[in-house]
């Protein structure tokens, strides 16, 4: 399976991966991490499944992911981070896939969090998904003016979220909070946990990794992206 890399006109490295006969297109948004081994794994088993897969390097603009080695260095990138800037890369990274495919994000942790804001943001998606994304920000600041479960009502399109019910950083009671917005919605919204499992419970290279639950949550995505899709 070849991968290739396409620049949007912004100037943003867009991973491609996938076959000409796809079902559908899915942007997936990474870790801190960028564009890195578990990533690929999981677009693999996407276009495995069908899809037609692209991968925005979020870090283009600061030339490469931080050199981060531990949870609060980890912590401060994110809070650090952009949500515009990100927002319009994911954005240009749907815009890539091919035309007339319906488009899904899917993202993990900080791209958790840009999957559930694209579901508001970005025009046009059929659906997104985000795995243990950042819920609620201690601190507002230029690169992130707003709180994102003040962006939820905006939402056009379903969402499947999954949380570890031992994540620090996307704790239960903010969980509650996500969940209490989602509520009422007229776009469709669910949120599953994942009792004694932690954060990053998807990526087999983190000491997070959780097999049980990354199958159960790839199964449930996969079911929920049947239902949200076309046909």
């Amino acid at each position: 399976m070849q991968e290739w890399i396409e620049t949007a006109s912004s100037g943003l490295p867009v991973h491609r991966l996938g076959n000409g006969d796809a079902r559908a297109g899915v942007v997936i948004v990474s870790e801190i991490w960028g564009v890195d081994t578990n990533l690929r794994s999981w677009a693999a088993r996407f276009v495995a499944e069908g899809y037609t897969v692209a991968m925005p390097d979020l870090w283009w603009r600061a030339g490469g992911p931080p050199a981060l080695s531990n949870a609060e260095e980890v912590s401060a990138a994110v809070e650090r981070f952009d949500d515009g800037h990100a927002l319009r890369d994911v954005a240009a990274a749907a815009a890539s896939l091919p035309r007339g495919l319906p488009r899904v994000v899917v993202g993990f942790c900080l791209g958790g969090l840009y999957a559930r804001l694209a579901s508001s943001a970005v025009p046009g998606l059929a659906a997104a998904v985000e795995f243990y994304g950042r819920i609620v920000y201690p601190t507002l600041s230029a690169a992130k003016p707003a709180q994102p479960l003040d962006l939820l009502p905006g939402r056009a399109c379903p969402l499947l979220c999954h949380f570890g019910g031992l994540d620090s950083i996307a704790p239960p009671h903010h969980v509650d909070e996500l969940e209490r917005k989602l509520a009422g919605q007229p776009q469709p919204g669910r949120v599953f946990r994942y009792p004694g499992v932690g954060h990053a419970f998807m990526n087999a290279s983190r000491a997070g990794w959780n097999a049980a639950a990354a199958e159960s949550a790839w199964r449930r995505t996969l079911r929920f992206l049947d239902e949200a899709l076309p046909g």
